[in-house]
Formats: structure tokens, C-alpha cells, sequence
């Protein structure tokens, strides 16, 4: 966590203020939005709008720290190669997000993973299955394979979520902030949020989590 604050906290009060970048990834339709909206904004869209890019902000006060949460959330499909790749090279963590009824979504995180490693080394990475509301007649991937994937095999964090009922959204941060080295836990009873609104960069209760580390 220390390089993140020499590379981005404001100068003259480093030790006090974090300004940390997340950039969300997934395939076309995983939920990226959803779970960012809820986790701000606390709202649930049912309507899928096709994201290019978003930067959205929330300013939180943990243990006396100032933290600027810059969330960048990005394209589905893979026509924007420089923007990809450019949001991994600015960023200090990633949430990679996959739907729990399509494996095809988890090949792209494992794509994903891939350049983010190539490009980055080892960075804080939160593996997410979203959906998890879905009806259990809807084939789903098998969590616990994917869980010791992204636990064992990938050192990762993991958690699997619902962003349509608001299941374990705080949860995602929580883990992600906790692999970046923060002291405290991210909780909606601790903090007091101040929201921005997204910024366009294109024309265009928390319940049971699962984690590998965090019962």
C-alpha cells in the first residue's frame, strides 16, 4: 500500500489521504454497472445498458485516513484494446467479474487475469461471481472449483454476490481493500460516503460472503 500512497496521495498529507484507482472488468452482460451502482449508489438497474466507460468516485474516512475510491468501469467486449489496456496500466486493484450461469464469462476473466499479469505482475485481484439470485434450475459453474482457482491456484481474493438483491456488493470492496494492506474493514456502519456521479469518458444488508482468507 505504501507505493500506492507515494504514487497517489496528495502532497503534504500522504499519510492521511489515499487516492486508489479499481478498475472493474468482465465480459459483455456480467453485471460491472450493477455491482458499482449498488455499492455507490445503493440502486438497481434492470435494464442493461452497454458501458464503453465510466469513472465513478466515493470518498470515505477509514481509521482516520481520507480515501478516494476512483472505480472505472469499462467495456464488455474487447473492441477497445487500447482502453483496456490503459485502465490496467492506471490502476492499483481489479475486480474481475464473471456471471455464475456462464462459463464463457469466466474464460474472460481468465483472459483477463492473464494480461492484467503480463502487463502488472501481482496486483490485488477479486475474483467475482455474480448472479448469484439466479434460480438454481439455471445451470450454474461450480463455486467451489472456481473458488480454489482463484484462491490456490490464482492467490486471489473471491467473492460470490448478487448485485440484483444487493448480496455481498459491500463484500467485494471489503476484500480487495484488505488485499491492498488497509488496517480496516470497509463497512457501511463505519463510514460516511459522499458520492460523485459517473463521469463519461466515451460519447457514448450484507449478508454471508465467501472469501478464501475472510470467513
Amino acid at each position: 500500500m505504501a507505493s500506492t500512497r507515494q504514487r497517489s496521495g496528495s502532497q503534504g498529507a500522504a499519510s492521511n489521504e489515499v487516492h486508489y484507482r479499481i478498475v472493474v472488468l468482465g465480459a459483455a452482460g456480467v453485471g460491472k454497472s450493477s455491482i458499482i451502482s449498488q455499492f455507490l449508489y445503493e440502486r438497481f438497474n434492470s435494464e442493461y445498458k452497454e458501458t464503453v466507460e465510466e469513472l465513478h468516485r466515493g470518498q470515505y474516512n477509514i481509521g482516520g485516513i481520507k480515501l478516494t475510491l476512483d472505480i472505472l468501469d469499462t467495456a464488455g467486449h474487447r473492441e477497445f484494446p487500447a482502453m483496456r489496456k490503459l485502465a490496467i496500466t492506471t490502476s492499483d486493484a481489479f475486480v474481475l467479474v464473471y456471471a455464475v450461469t456462464d462459463m464463457t464469462s469466466f474464460d474472460e476473466v481468465q483472459k483477463l487475469r492473464e494480461e492484467i499479469i503480463s502487463q502488472r505482475g501481482k496486483v490485488p485481484i477479486v475474483i467475482v461471481g455474480n448472479k448469484a439470485d439466479i434460480n438454481t434450475d439455471v445451470p450454474t459453474i461450480d463455486t467451489e472449483t472456481i473458488e480454489s482457482i482463484a484462491c490456490v491456484d490464482w492467490e486471489s481474493g473471491f467473492v460470490q454476490a448478487s448485485a440484483k438483491e444487493n448480496t455481498n456488493i459491500v463484500g467485494i470492496f471489503q476484500e480487495l481493500l484488505r488485499l491492498s494492506k488497509f488496517s480496516n474493514s470497509l463497512s457501511p456502519g463505519l463510514i460516511r460516503r459522499r458520492m460523485s456521479m459517473p463521469v463519461s469518458l466515451s460519447s457514448q444488508s450484507l449478508v454471508k460472503r465467501q472469501s478464501c482468507v475472510i470467513s
